[in-house]
């Protein structure tokens, strides 16, 4: 029987967004793949799912191919979805070991591997940030005297500004050596680009880009994983008089064609140097911020991000464009704070707040949040529309200001 397997790396059922366009598929039998301590309630994958599978961890791709071994003796895998940005390389690996069509090996790496991707880059001309990988103490020391401070230091493979770090003076270089970097731990090093940062989704189907989107960061990505700055952007709509959009929508082309892009949609981050000078920083072949983008960019353009990631991968996809409002829209992910929940703000106390779409908080009283070191890690987010850049930014910021939190700390915590 055909089968589509899916691995996922969100916690389910709250990622239901992403498993929803599976049921238009009534003629494949569908499996999940899933770490066990990210499946609560499994009952409600019911409507989704003939079949789910565990793993412990999912870096263990041998537990991972061992299950697609045992689908493979009574099931002919069609198509292998893998939307979360951990499960990338994992995807273009056994698609590749497998005869699964969809993105390759090679593909997944050169998206996945910040080194590979922007020497790939550099060899087309594409302004980016210089890198170095690190290997020993010199090689810090020699990227810092040639290009200067600030420098990044970041995983090779990272997400979300996990263990990602703006050092900005030799004090903070040596204190990373001694006290943070492991020992033969590689490090990508690169320049620090000054510049406000934006970022643009877009779907590649048979290696074209027929759809993007560019939105505005109201705070960079380093200093929201670094500084506790809210998690928010600002999706411009179709017309808005801006020469830069241009720009990155040119730059973002030429990267999918660099890279071999095909059919996938697509994340990019770029920035916008106050001399004018759009700079590339990355992109993923994923949906961008998980739940809260393609709730903007379908208000503003009209196009559904979490259908397009199945049909692109089933080999089905159609562009389609609903008519909009054609509307700024943007959205504001809400703090977290580690200890068990005692109040949380809800929508009825954004009652004046207009142009909410959606209002989403993921913690109740009583449930156990976790702290935060990444830029996607919170307690909720709204969905806004407004008329213009900046009274859409005010109005999420002012909401962001007025979320409550309180928590209560274990004494063992």
């Amino acid at each position: 029987m055909k089968t589509i397997v899916y691995i996922s790396d969100f916690r389910l059922p709250f990622g239901l967004n992403f498993v929803k366009p599976l049921t238009k598929y009534t003629d494949c039998r569908k499996i999940l793949i899933i770490e066990r301590h990210q499946l609560h309630h499994p009952e409600r994958l019911e409507a989704y799912f003939d079949e789910i599978r565990y793993v412990d961890h999912l870096e263990s791709v041998d537990a991972i191919r061992a299950h697609m071994q045992q689908i493979l003796h009574s099931h002919s895998i069609v198509a292998l979805l893998t939307p979360g940005e951990n499960a990338i390389e994992i995807g273009g690996q056994l698609r590749s070991e497998f005869g699964i069509p969809g993105m390759q090996r090679n593909q997944a790496e050169a998206v996945r591997n910040k080194w590979i991707m922007k020497q790939m880059l550099h060899q087309r001309g594409i302004r980016t940030s210089r890198t170095a990988i690190a290997l020993q103490q010199q090689d810090y020391l020699h990227f810092s005297a040639t290009y200067g401070f600030p420098i990044i230091v970041k995983p090779l493979s990272g997400y979300g500004s996990i263990n990602t770090f703006k050092l900005s003076s030799m004090e903070e270089l040596l204190h990373y050596l001694q006290y943070t970097r492991q020992e033969q731990q590689r490090d990508l090093l690169e320049e620090f680009i000054h510049g406000t940062e934006f970022h643009c989704d877009s779907i590649v189907c048979k290696g074209e880009v027929v759809f993007a989107s560019v939105s505005q960061y109201l705070y960079n990505c380093l200093d929201i994983a670094t500084q506790q700055k809210p998690p928010a952007s600002i999706t411009f709509p179709e017309g808005t008089e801006a020469d830069f959009i241009q720009r990155i929508e040119d730059i973002n082309r030429q990267v999918i064609a660099a890279l071999g892009i095909n059919q996938s949609v697509t994340h990019a981050e770029l920035f916008l140097t106050p001399e004018g000078e759009v700079v590339f920083g990355e992109i993923g072949a994923r949906i961008g911020g998980s739940h809260v983008m393609p709730p903007c960019i379908k208000n503003t353009h009209g196009v559904d991000f979490f259908e397009a990631v199945t049909d692109l991968e089933l080999g089905t996809y159609t562009f389609m464009q609903q008519e909009t409002s054609n509307k700024f829209t943007g959205m504001i992910c809400f703090p977290s704070r580690a200890g068990v929940i005692q109040h949380i703000s809800g929508r009825d106390d954004y009652a004046d707040v207009p142009g909410i779409i959606e209002f989403n908080v993921s913690y109740e009283v009583g449930q156990h949040a976790g702290a935060v070191n990444d830029t996607m890690t919170r307690s909720g987010f709204a969905i806004v529309e407004g008329d213009s850049f900046e009274e859409l930014r005010q109005t999420l910021l002012e909401m962001y200001d007025r979320f409550v939190i309180e928590v209560a700390v274990p004494e063992n915590v």
